[in-house]
């Protein structure tokens, strides 16, 4: 009798075993899962992570998005100024973007470049005339002069025609430069479901070429569910240091729960679009895959330490995702380009008041304040600064220049220390103060100092508020950005790039790259078992508790049950909090429950 109600008791087991291996509880596990990972423990994030985000103060600022592809460039040479371990772009570039404006150029070296040619043309002209008034040319040279003047003139023409046709700049072109010149862009491949035709299938080849991996792969690993890849524009494929696909994986109900590391096209292996990046950084070490584990060999981590990292996968060949429980603003840094742009703007308005300002006449104050005496050479200092910073800037771009970018960053940390010598004077101030003094000694002038010293202070402290702020930004940025992984990607309040986790109905898509970067740093992984322990671990566990409680009263016997469950989900609760091993009690808790009832109903042996 005792045999027989053990086997009628480990019926409902078998039959709750089999549903756990057929995956029946995948959408009830689910729920534990996001249950447990409330529970789960908290871990300081990883700080070699940072979002630059196009966000709402972003939009306002550069306009609606997608922006001129000049916005990005731009950035792209400020992470490389600031030390940035790499630029992760979640944003496409699929197709040609529009032409842009060199606004540089256009608000500041257009007009020196007609200033200096007209100032040639002026001098030219005054010699010619001055020669001829002075008998210095005779009347039969006077032609040949006239023709090289003439001359002259044509070229200073052409030079001007090509400049400013070169004020319309071509963006995609702008952005392959940044990005070469940087060296540390890694870009977004996106896998397709069917096979892309005409052009967009030939860029495949490129994909095949520079940012496939070789992956050892065991007989059942996943290979991915995708027909074809896209690459972003060639030009700016070929200028990445790499590349990963960005596609997301969405459980039935809606929730990111999972993400594939790696997915094999066509017969070539890509990975994720963080770890891409993260590969290179640990040495590019040797990748082993199979449905449950990703290995990275004699990986060279940050403490220069060589060790293997076992990446836990779920059996599908995903790595389950160990979400932070804040929401997207408050997960890791964050910069807003609004900062990026903003220190473009404070740029050329220093560079605007420094020119101004040098088109004062400051001398004349200097004579009764002798600290203003070295102001006129700061500004010509200043000056043969920005006749430097510009070309510079352009050699760097044009020939993926390091040298020239150097230069191009010195002479702009020189020129932003020549502007606080320049303040140091106390020229805001003290030139104000010098009016009563000059208007008295002047008095049919006295209307003209007052306007030239209160145009030179007004000047002063516009440089002063615009040094202040530029420095206090870049500071800022400096620290956030040196040594971090970037991740580049919108998350203003009109993307459509959002999707759902465990804790929040609405999340930036671009969070689960910090996601996948920060777990394999810190180790921190959900290690699932499978779905067979679950299955063994029900029928031991039913086993023994009818061995045990057969000759129990039933309500002693339900007692029992209950609190056995409780026990085991405790535990497995437990378990998942500080190992991180997720062990669903479903299968053991229907069970059990199952067993209670069945045993309750066929009666109790005396």
């Amino acid at each position: 009798m005792k045999l027989k109600n053990t086997v009628i008791g480990m019926a409902p087991a078998v039959f709750f075993s089999l549903l756990c291996i057929l995956g029946a509880f995948e959408g009830l596990e689910n729920k534990v899962y996001d249950l447990f990972l409330r529970f789960r423990r908290n871990r300081p994030p990883a700080q070699e992570i940072t979002f630059l985000d196009a966000d709402d103060n972003a939009i306002a600022y550069n306009g609606v998005f997608p922006w001129p592809r000049s916005v990005i460039a731009d950035s792209l040479l400020r992470l490389k100024e600031y030390g940035a371990r790499a630029a992760i772009f979640d944003i496409e570039f699929v197709d040609k973007g529009p032409q842009g404006v060199d606004s540089v150029y256009l608000n500041h070296g257009l007009q020196a470049d007609f200033n200096r040619s007209f100032s040639e043309i002026n001098s030219r002209t005054r010699e010619l005339l001055d020669a001829v008034q002075s008998n210095r040319i005779s009347r039969n040279d006077i032609n040949r002069h006239t023709q090289a003047l003439s001359g002259i003139i044509s070229g200073e023409q052409n030079n001007l025609f090509l400049r400013v046709k070169n004020i319309a700049r071509d963006n995609d072109q702008y952005l392959i430069q940044a990005s070469q010149l940087f060296g540390k862009s890694w870009v977004t491949l996106n896998l397709r479901s069917s096979p892309l035709s005409g052009e967009q299938a030939e860029r495949r080849q490129m994909a095949e070429k520079r940012f496939t991996h070789q992956v050892l792969e065991s007989p059942d690993a996943n290979r991915g569910k995708y027909a074809d890849i896209l690459p972003p524009l060639p030009g700016f494929a070929l200028s990445a240091a790499g590349a990963g696909f960005n596609n997301v994986e969405v459980d039935k109900d809606g929730i990111r729960r999972r993400i594939y590391l790696a997915q094999n096209i066509q017969g070539h292996w890509y990975l994720q679009l963080a770890l891409s990046p993260l590969v290179d950084y640990l040495g590019n070490p040797s990748i082993e895959l199979d449905n449950r584990r990703m290995y990275l060999r004699n990986a060279k981590m940050p403490n220069l330490a060589v060790k293997d990292i076992k990446i836990p996968l779920d059996g599908n060949g995903r790595m389950l995702l160990d979400w932070p429980k804040t929401d997207f603003p408050d997960s890791y840094s964050h910069i807003s380009f609004f900062d990026f742009s903003l220190m473009e703007e404070l740029e050329l308005e220093l560079e605007q008041y420094s020119q101004l300002l040098g088109d004062t006449d400051i001398s004349l104050f200097a004579e009764f304040e002798l600290s203003f005496a070295r102001i006129p050479l700061l500004i010509t200092d200043l000056k043969k600064m920005f006749d430097v910073i510009h070309p510079a800037r352009a050699d760097a771009l044009k020939n993926c220049s390091d040298e020239s970018f150097k230069t191009y960053v010195d002479c702009r940390r020189i020129s932003r220390g020549l502007m606080r010598e320049i303040l140091n004077t106390g020229l805001e101030t003290k030139v104000k103060a010098l009016i009563p003094e000059l208007a008295e000694q002047h008095p049919n002038n006295a209307d003209a100092i007052r306007e030239e010293a209160e145009y030179i202070s007004i000047l002063a402290e516009n440089l002063g508020i615009n040094l202040d702020r530029y420095e206090d930004i870049s500071e800022k940025t400096e620290n956030m950005v040196n040594g971090k992984f970037c991740i580049l990607g919108r998350v203003d309040t009109g993307t459509t790039d959002i999707g759902s986790n465990p804790f929040y109905g609405e999340y930036v898509n671009a969070g689960t790259h910090g996601v996948i970067l920060d777990m394999i740093l810190s180790g921190s992984f959900i290690s699932p078992l499978g779905i067979s322990w679950q299955a063994f671990f029900a029928l031991v566990l039913t086993a023994l508790f009818l061995s045990a409680s057969l000759r129990l009263s039933p309500v002693s016997r339900a007692l029992s049950g209950f609190i056995l469950i409780a026990i085991v989900t405790g535990l497995t609760a437990l378990l998942f909090r500080f190992t991180g091993i997720f062990f669903s009690p479903l299968a053991a808790v229907f069970s059990v429950v199952s067993a209670v009832i069945v045993s309750g109903i066929t009666g109790t042996p005396r």
